[in-house]
């Protein structure tokens, strides 16, 4: 029987010509094997509403070719359904490509969502926001707002980001109740990670597990101008968990409260939030392709 899958292409998504990707997905889609349908995304949200019509449809794989907002929104679609996310990652960040050892080369990315295993993820909701990859709020919502208004996608563009915010920004104080547990810190941000990185090989907690029905919530203490590089280093090295700034723990439920609403990210994606946050985690509840 023919396995079909529907490839959901970003056409705004990095920069390389998706009407090149799109005809080599085609070429390399043996009718013999596949039965394929490829699709170009027309607006925010889009890509959610397709990826459910097609799962509805019977397709076995759905599969987000763009950045982490595409996974998301694709992701989103698949939910509690029998077809598998796949991804070719097209974006810059791709945090959840990268944490499966998805190739960054559209030509392997398609071997391996054609071929690959399927596992069956966990995923996280931030006040009924679904994220697949990491969730937070803090410094890295506030690179993330920065970094949509810098309009340039790329590492320089998000180095930019991050130096031009950490020159203006100040800790913040929050209840956190973790699996019933509550305490207080004062924190430089706090990160919800069901995967290992933000994007870009910056590993936030490189022992966060798609399947192991648990959150890593992540919080940084304040630091001063010396260890910031430091910090940085350890993130790129994936020794962050060595940093006596770092506090970890793996939950299930975690309610945050802050001083005041303000900005979140979800997968990378800036938006603003209530004063109090409710993070919980949905085990096994996505069907997802990783590489053999």
């Amino acid at each position: 029987m023919k396995l079909r899958i529907a490839y959901l292409i970003n056409p705004a998504s990095g920069t390389n010509d998706k009407k090149i990707v799109a005809d080599y997905i085609a070429a390399k889609s043996d009718p013999s094997r596949f039965a394929s349908e490829i699709y170009f995304t027309r607006s925010v949200g889009d890509a959610t509403l397709k990826a459910a019509e097609f799962a509805a449809a019977g397709f076995d794989r759905v599969v987000a070719v763009g950045g982490d907002g595409t996974v998301n929104e694709v992701a989103k679609g698949l939910t509690g359904t029998a077809a598998a996310l796949g991804i070719i990652p097209m974006g810059s960040g791709n945090g959840l490509a990268r944490h499966i050892k998805m190739s960054r080369d559209y030509h392997k990315a398609l071997a391996a969502v054609q071929n690959g295993k399927i596992i069956t993820a966990d995923y996280g909701l931030l006040n009924d926001k679904p994220f697949f990859c990491t969730a937070g709020i803090g410094f890295d919502a506030q690179v993330g707002k920065r970094f949509a208004q810098i309009g340039r996608r790329g590492l320089v563009s998000y180095a930019q980001a991050s130096f031009e915010e950490y020159l203006r920004y100040r800790p913040a104080a929050y209840k956190i109740t973790a699996d019933g547990e509550t305490f207080s810190r004062r924190a430089f941000l706090v990160t919800f990670a069901n995967a290992s990185q933000w994007g870009y090989n910056a590993y936030i907690s490189p022992d966060a597990n798609l399947t192991d029905g648990k959150i890593d919530l992540v919080v940084i203490g304040p630091f001063n101008f010396v260890k910031a590089p430091i910090i940085g280093l350890r993130m790129f090295t994936k020794s962050i968990y060595h940093s006596s700034n770092i506090e970890v723990f793996r939950v299930k439920n975690v309610t945050v409260e802050r001083e005041k609403p303000g900005w979140i990210h979800i997968d990378g994606e800036p938006m603003t939030d209530e004063k109090i946050l409710n993070v919980a985690v949905v085990p096994g509840k996505l069907r997802m392709i990783v590489p053999q």
